[in-house]
């Protein structure tokens, strides 16, 4: 995946200090978002697929299905 950031656009044009600083700054929040969302996702994903796994698995990885529900049942912010 190619990310583009924002000062790419700017490139050989003269602009001041302080619109360059903002325009990073805009640069690292949408990064940190991105971030957070594909952190949230990864737990979403994560706990489903812990969910679906069978009391057998769980035993080999040593989690009981109480184990399982209490990570399940979390919100998709909560570590």
């Amino acid at each position: 995946m190619t990310t583009i950031r924002f000062y790419q656009f700017f490139e050989g044009f003269d602009i001041s200090g302080a619109v360059y600083n903002f325009v990073m700054k805009i640069d690292s929040i949408v990064e940190s978002v991105k971030d957070t969302l594909a952190t949230w996702e990864q737990r979403i994903t994560g706990r489903r697929d812990l969910a679906r796994l069978s009391d057998r698995l769980l035993e080999d990885i040593g989690m009981t299905r109480f184990d399982v529900n209490v990570e399940a049942g979390k919100f998709f912010w909560q570590e």
